[in-house]
């Protein structure tokens, strides 16, 4: 048995996956402590891979990692979240009155540019009606979201993935050996090599972008906060974590707290110095960013250009929601380590090397050297040959 798939083996492996693709979409919904789960433990699986090494065994080692866990999560909640909650309601309240003052600005800068009675007032009655309605839904949203999740589905559907979440991810962390085993076992022996170098280059892109990722939010809404508070803005701690934690979209995390920074600083001081001072706060985060965060920590580890970034969390999104939204990139990176692994072992398939032709050559960009060689080398060959076929 060769250890390339057959014809049917390879129909056969395209229908699975086109089941197991349609299962999961008709599963979704109730997926998400399931998806939750896994991606805490693949996270987690290298601390407990090596307590486990070091003697302890993997109860113990997943008991510790879900302690630490809880401990950070706890600190977050009574030291950072009371004071970000605090700011991110403030900064809410604030917004209708953002709005007016921004529209009051204009019409003034207007009316001292085209003359007086050369236009009618500026009219911000309805986006502030909305931002009004909106500042609503967020206060209750910052309060707990409790009235909002009193009764029907969506509370116990809520309660149910916060319960189920720790314990799905408990069991795949401590049974992540036997697991791995076992699809080992059901994986045909002639492409398990495939599989596994394929596996491994995915394990090695994920893990190292879920880790690079995580610390340039970190570094970027410590970025941002500390230049706004060192400002005096008010609501800097709020408009740098949001900046950050957006980050992982390009682009978006800057231009979203870029936005908000600019119409807190310009309603809370009226001057433009404090404002081109934000502006000078996310231009510093976003060089940073460029330069040095993400070369240093990320890299090219998904091979995905920013746009094609955006359309896989917006595909994730809209198909499977936040948990959509979270495992977007990493099927990404699946799919496009598959690709390449599939076009390199492939030998249907050869790709040519774009050349630019000279201009005193053929205009073709396809004729190289190695083309030129292969037609003399055709052309002495037929001339070898003729006079054969003379005789």
């Amino acid at each position: 048995m060769t250890g390339d798939l057959t014809y049917y083996s390879k129909g056969w492996l395209i229908a699975g996956a086109a089941s197991i693709i349609a299962l999961v979409w008709l599963l979704s919904p109730i997926l998400t402590p399931f998806f939750l789960g896994l991606l805490i433990a693949y996270l987690g699986q290298p601390v407990v891979n090596r307590l486990s090494r070091a003697g302890r065994s993997r109860t113990s080692g997943v008991l510790l990692v879900f302690l630490v866990i809880m401990i950070v999560l706890c600190g977050l909640i009574l030291l950072a979240l009371p004071q970000l909650m605090s700011e991110l309601g403030e900064l809410i309240e604030r917004s209708p009155a953002i709005v007016d003052y921004l529209g009051e600005r204009v019409e003034t800068q207007l009316t001292a540019l085209l003359g007086a009675g050369a236009i009618e007032a500026f009219d911000t009655r309805m986006l502030k009606d909305w931002m009004s309605d909106w500042a609503q839904i967020q206060r209750l949203l910052v309060s707990g979201g409790g009235e909002l999740f009193a009764s029907g589905v969506a509370f116990f559907g809520a309660l149910a993935t916060a319960a189920l979440t720790p314990v799905v991810a408990f069991y795949f962390m401590r049974d992540w050996p036997e697991m791995i085993a076992g699809l080992r076992r059901v994986i045909p022996k002639s492409v398990l090599p495939r599989v596994g170098t394929l596996a491994n280059e995915c394990d090695s892109i994920l893990t190292g972008f879920f880790a690079g990722q995580f610390m340039v939010m970190l570094a970027l809404a410590a970025i941002y906060s500390a230049g706004l508070l060192v400002l005096g803005v008010k609501g800097g701690l709020a408009i740098g974590v949001i900046a950050g934690l957006l980050s992982i979209v390009p682009y978006l995390g800057g231009a979203i707290g870029l936005v908000i920074g600019l119409l807190s600083a310009l309603y809370q001081f009226q001057d433009w110095f404090h404002p081109s001072m934000v502006l000078l706060v996310f231009m510093v985060g976003q060089v940073i960013e460029s330069t040095v965060l993400t070369p240093w920590l990320v890299g090219d580890r998904i091979g995905l250009h920013p746009v094609a970034v955006i359309f896989a969390l917006m595909a994730g999104g809209q198909l499977f929601g936040l948990v959509g939204v979270l495992i977007a990139l990493p099927v990404a990176a699946v799919i496009v380590v598959a690709l390449k692994q599939v076009l390199s072992a492939s030998s249907e398939f050869e790709f040519g090397e774009f050349v630019e032709a000279p201009s005193d050559q053929t205009d073709s960009p396809l004729v190289t050297e190695d083309t030129e060689s292969d037609e003399e080398s055709l052309t002495s060959a037929e001339d070898s040959e003729s006079p054969k076929g003379s005789e």
